[in-house]
């Protein structure tokens, strides 16, 4: 285990495991749950056949809920900026800091960060 300054900046924060960050590990962790769990985890760029890609693109959007630009891109979120989740709902991020991002629910007007939601994107 490779010991380094803790991630979360908390006295529990040293006992966190450090996330992986190399290749190899990230491969490790996606054999350990395909044996473990019977779950796969697969890049889709990692996949050359254009029918394979498109067959898991589909059960993951049964699944999940279909990719849109905003959730596809890697770059911070923007004040303004609607959040399709895919599961009916659509959120407008209303304030950005370092640290978070809070959304209002179109909806009802229901605040929320994005972590309370299960989203994440830095």
């Amino acid at each position: 285990m490779r010991m380094s300054t803790p991630s979360i900046p908390c006295p529990l924060g040293r006992m966190a495991p450090q996330s992986p960050a190399n290749a190899e590990e990230l491969r490790a962790m996606r054999a350990a749950a395909w044996h473990k769990q019977g779950i796969v985890v697969v890049p889709l760029e990692d996949i050359y056949d254009e029918w394979d890609r498109a067959f898991l693109s589909g059960i993951a959007s049964k699944l999940y809920g279909a990719r849109t630009a905003a959730s596809r891109k890697s770059t911070p979120w923007a004040e303004g900026e609607v959040i399709d989740r895919g599961d009916g709902e659509t959120w407008t991020v209303v304030a950005t800091t370092a640290k978070s991002v809070t959304v209002q629910r179109d909806r009802d007007g229901a605040l929320a960060t994005l972590g309370q939601l299960g989203e994440g994107r830095s």
